[in-house]
């Protein structure tokens, strides 16, 4: 929250009361500590003002030092590699060009609509290097304040472009809070009374986007651990820098890789903040430590299973399985899903088995389910039995046993899948020593089912 207050020299006091104004904390510890200007933190002054609220730290500052002039000094530098007229003034610093240095200045101005409207009727040809210099010097903040706030993974990410460094708006600025004044608007308000809708906005919302993570992902990140100033602006910094060390990976994949190491700076529950270009609003999911420390214990476990299902959907088990982790949701599914991925054509069915055993002893381990000894029994028992069906000369039973046991199971018929399993049992002359487990509870212990399907496999008779 944004309080004015009398204190000293200062005007203003921040509090982190939710995340937006937790993200306006970092963005704007970095705006002063970049030009050296004077501000207290809350949790560090003896006096306090009169009207903070307690139990939250705070910034105390000056409103005069948040000028338009340094905002866009500070985007140019902090993004200074999205800045093309930058890139365009270091090529420009060489005494000679070559032709793939005048193509590349051409096509930079052409990129953006503000150079275009400044610099397209001349071209740049390796002379006349002091025209486009000084029509970027004299332009400037009008070029650094278009390319900012019409980048998709800029200000324009995050914010209505079309209120940058705006005051006393009737909507917040931010995208998923903002509102078109223009639209009907009865139905934002309680009982469709528009004048029952309240919204808040402040100027220094534009600092926002320099709080979330890496702006060269699709989607970024920012923590919302507003325990202190001190916590939030060491933990996105080191949150960020994770992110930024972590390649090869899709956004998702690189939150979860980056949460699995985050021990040293995250050893509590917290509430993550999410902005993709592909969204116009924010969400937000809450991490517990609990989880995390589940999210943790993956560590070093082969989950890299990729499928494509359709043009719109491939299946990332890695993602999967984090996902769930930390949503505290089963993984039942996951294995159903991997168990049908054997039977397609060109399946790697040695892989996918592996992952299978893995995800089953992940799935009991959540559950809490002392039953590992019964899981280890029945991977035994699928084993041998497809062994015994090899010996028989039925060796085409073993997959169609285990495509009945996988569609009773997906269809959530229990009693299906113990007459199938009995059934196996007593054509292979064999005693399933699990079974018993599974017949007492079968829906509380179907792992023990999917161990066994997982198990029966075509092997040869020298395999143990």
């Amino acid at each position: 929250m944004k309080t004015k207050i009398d204190y000293f020299d200062y005007d203003t006091l921040l509090q982190p009361t939710d995340w937006r104004f937790a993200a306006v904390v970092v963005g704007l510890c970095k705006y002063f500590d970049y030009f050296g200007i004077d501000y207290k933190v809350l949790y560090d002054v003896e006096e306090k003002p009169d009207n903070y609220i307690h139990g939250f730290d705070g910034i105390i500052y000056k409103s005069e030092d948040i000028t338009e002039e340094k905002y866009l000094e500070f985007a140019e530098n902090y993004f200074e590699k999205y800045m093309t007229h930058k890139n365009i003034l270091n090529i420009l610093e060489s005494q000679e060009f070559s032709e793939e240095q005048i193509k590349l200045v051409n096509d930079l101005v052409k990129s953006k609509t503000v150079l275009k409207g400044l610099l397209g009727k001349t071209k740049f040809d390796g002379t006349n290097k002091d025209i486009f210099i000084s029509t970027i010097e004299e332009n400037r903040a009008e070029i650094i304040k278009n390319i900012f706030k019409n980048g998709n993974n800029l200000y324009k990410n995050y914010c209505n472009e079309r209120l940058i460094f705006t005051e006393d708006n009737s909507t917040c600025r931010l995208r998923g809070y903002n509102v078109d004044k223009d639209r009907k608007t009865s139905n934002l308000g309680f009982c469709f009374s528009k004048e029952s809708f309240e919204s808040n906005d402040i100027l220094e919302f534009d600092f926002i986007p320099f709080a979330f993570s890496n702006s060269d992902m699709r989607e970024t990140y920012f923590v919302n651990n507003n325990f202190s100033v001190k916590s939030l602006t060491q933990t996105n910094y080191a949150f960020s820098n994770q992110l930024s060390s972590t390649e090869n990976k899709d956004d998702k994949n690189k939150l979860m890789l980056v949460l699995q190491n985050s021990k040293d700076y995250i050893s509590y529950d917290v509430e993550i903040i999410s902005k993709s270009q592909d969204k116009a609003y924010y969400e937000t999911f809450f991490v517990r430590l609990e989880r995390l420390k589940k999210l943790r214990e993956l560590s070093g476990k082969s989950l890299n299973f990729v499928k494509k299902i359709d043009d719109d959907y491939w299946f990332n088990l890695e993602k999967e399985v984090y996902m769930r982790c930390l949503n505290n949701v089963l993984l039942d599914d996951v294995i159903l899903m991997m168990l049908k991925f054997y039977f397609d054509d060109n399946a790697v069915k040695g892989y996918i088995k592996s992952r299978t055993d893995m995800l089953i002893d992940i799935n009991v381990s959540w559950k809490g389910n002392d039953i590992m000894d019964e899981i280890k029994s029945a991977k035994s028992c699928g084993f041998l039995t497809s062994k015994k069906l090899i010996e028989m000369k039925s060796s085409n039973k073993i997959n169609s046993y285990k495509q009945k046991i996988i569609s009773a199971l997906c269809a959530h018929d229990y009693d299906r899948a113990k007459e199938i399993i009995l059934s196996l049992s007593a054509y292979v002359g064999m005693e399933f020593s699990f079974f018993y487990t599974f017949l007492e509870n079968a829906e509380e212990n179907k792992d023990l089912a999917f161990a066994f399907a997982s198990a029966l496999i075509e092997v040869s008779s020298k395999n143990n």
